[in-house]
């Protein structure tokens, strides 16, 4: 079933029955206020009969100076007292002490509840009774009636059909007009019901291209829930679109990264699988199978350098351990075991710290700034000059530099140097060992430090690439 079908069953099931007992409960205590106001107006109408009545005997008696009069003169005097009240349909009877009838102007017989029991003194017994045949409803009052220090039953009737019969037309006209109104409801519910769960719809609908991966905005401009339940699914597809682009862009980037994995050790291991098969089934002479094993070293150490820069990559998933550090002392450490292999590419090698301590992994930071020094020497001329150096920024920041004379980057080539496996100058870099995971290991080093990487390179005349450490790995004096 559906929603919108949901609501306009259950609204409309809710509003017919209130509908119906509102009706009925107003219907109820209409025709209650009306016989209790009948009810009492019979009352004050039976005080006022029943003492017309012993006057008029009184009178009578005065009148005709007469002995007491019996019972069947008392009955004759009710007989003329009875037109009074034969248009108000007002009917009397009078009954003796024992029950007997002695006069009534009404047909039917009383209920025997009337006229027997004990009564306490001016108390009155009323009840509300329906003739079968006719379908009248009347009401009786009775109470007993001293007249000549005999007791009489004296007894009024009042027709009071009418009350019932307005009761009757009452829910008759509601039995009509209710069908009506519940239609007439029920069509303003179904529109209102469609209404309402058009946006849900829409909602639906959304989703549905939403799972087909088509991302877009809803159209809803309302405050209220379905408005903000739009909103929340605009700002959905918009991070998941986001997520998407990103996942995306992660996937490319690693089958790019096995895609050159797979090639840079393709070559080496072609090499070294082909000169161990001349070794093992050439007859070579002693300088060829010298020439050979070399080959099959270099290639060797250059597989080993890649899983090397590979395991540290992979090592990087871990947290570092940050601990306060001398940059003096660091940079002298790395100054004295980096000098020596820049000696042996006839470099020169330059050291200028800068006092302080630094809270960082040390560790790391030896790994970024080694692949620095590194790409430096390699990018040096013979007898050029690369420089380690540290300074103190304004606001109290390190700055650690590694610069070169040598050949530079262009700058459209600036970006993607720390990719995995990019190399600017290829046929270079293969020959001196690199295989382009060094920036990149840097890139993911720095990442951890949240400091930032900053290159600043001219072609021709050298590169400088500057490790700029946020303010939280502020220098302490």
């Amino acid at each position: 079933m559906r929603f919108w079908q949901k609501i306009f069953l259950i609204s409309l099931t809710v509003l017919t029955v209130a509908i119906n007992i509102i009706a009925y409960m107003l219907i109820g205590n209409n025709h209650r206020l009306n016989r209790e106001k009948e009810l009492a107006s019979s009352r004050e109408m039976y005080s006022i009969v029943v003492s017309s009545f012993q006057t008029n005997v009184l009178y009578e008696r005065y009148r005709s100076s007469e002995d007491p009069f019996d019972a069947s003169r008392i009955a004759q005097i009710a007989r003329g007292f009875s037109y009074q009240f034969a248009l108000d349909k007002l009917f009397i009877q009078l009954n003796s002490s024992e029950g007997a009838r002695l006069f009534s102007n009404f047909d039917n017989e009383l209920p025997p509840q009337l006229l027997y029991g004990i009564l306490e003194e001016g108390g009155a017994r009323q009840l509300i009774g329906k003739d079968e045949d006719s379908g009248q409803v009347y009401l009786y009052i009775s109470s007993p009636v001293v007249i000549q220090s005999e007791t009489y039953f004296f007894t009024t009737i009042k027709d009071i059909t009418s009350i019932y019969e307005v009761r009757g037309e009452q829910l008759m006209f509601f039995s009509v007009v209710g069908p009506i109104v519940s239609v007439v409801v029920a069509a303003i519910l179904l529109f209102v019901s469609r209404m309402l769960t058009s946006r849900i719809n829409k909602l639906r609908r959304s989703t549905r291209l939403v799972s087909e991966g088509q991302y877009h905005h809803i159209d809803i401009r309302s405050k209220d829930e379905v408005g903000q339940l739009a909103g929340d699914f605009n700002r959905m597809s918009d991070a998941i679109q986001q997520k998407i682009g990103q996942l995306e862009s992660v996937a490319e980037e690693r089958k790019n990264f096995i895609d050159n994995m797979t090639h840079e050790m393709k070559t080496p291991l072609t090499s070294i699988i082909g000169f161990s098969d001349l070794l093992c089934n050439a007859r070579l002479d002693e300088e060829t199978v010298h020439d050979y094993a070399e080959s099959i070293y270099k290639e060797g150490k250059y597989l080993k350098a890649i899983s090397s820069k590979l395991m540290e990559l992979i090592l990087l998933r871990q947290p570092p351990t940050f601990k306060p550090v001398e940059v003096e002392g660091l940079l002298q450490e790395i100054y004295e075991a980096e000098e020596p292999i820049a000696a042996n590419r006839k470099v020169r090698l330059c050291c200028e710290p800068v006092g302080g301590r630094i809270t960082i992994d040390r560790e790391l930071i030896k790994s970024l700034l080694y692949n620095l020094i590194d790409n430096a020497i390699k990018a040096s001329p013979e007898n050029g000059l690369v420089t380690l150096s540290a300074r103190k920024t304004e606001d109290k920041r390190l700055e650690i530099t590694v610069s070169d004379e040598g050949h530079g980057i262009p700058k459209e080539e600036q970006k993607r140097i720390f990719e995995p496996f990019y190399r600017v100058d290829k046929a270079r870099s293969r020959k001196s060992g690199g295989a382009g995971l060094g920036l990149a290991l840097c890139a993911e080093i720095a990442k951890k430090h949240r400091a930032e990487l900053v290159i600043d390179s001219t072609p021709g005349k050298g590169t400088a690439v500057t490790v700029r450490f946020p303010d939280e790995k502020e220098v302490t004096p």
